[in-house]
């Protein structure tokens, strides 16, 4: 199961520039999420919007934080 990082930050490589493969785990994440009911489709649509506009790690990471388990 795909986890939040901890340490997020420049430190941590937060400020690394994500590539598509990146994106794409957060969209089926997103995708899953929503197909459980767990967003609305405003909310999907929102969040979407998001990934795509990413450019860096830290980027993604409010995205989904409330989507993680464990």
């Amino acid at each position: 199961m795909y986890s939040e990082p901890r340490d997020v930050g420049p430190l941590f490589g937060g400020d690394q520039r994500i590539v598509e493969s990146d994106r794409q785990l957060v969209v089926n994440l997103l995708t899953t999420a929503h197909a459980d009911a767990r967003l609305t489709d405003a909310d999907f649509s929102a969040r979407m919007s998001q990934v795509y506009a990413a450019r860096f790690f830290d980027d993604l990471v409010p995205i989904t934080r409330d989507l993680m388990v464990g």
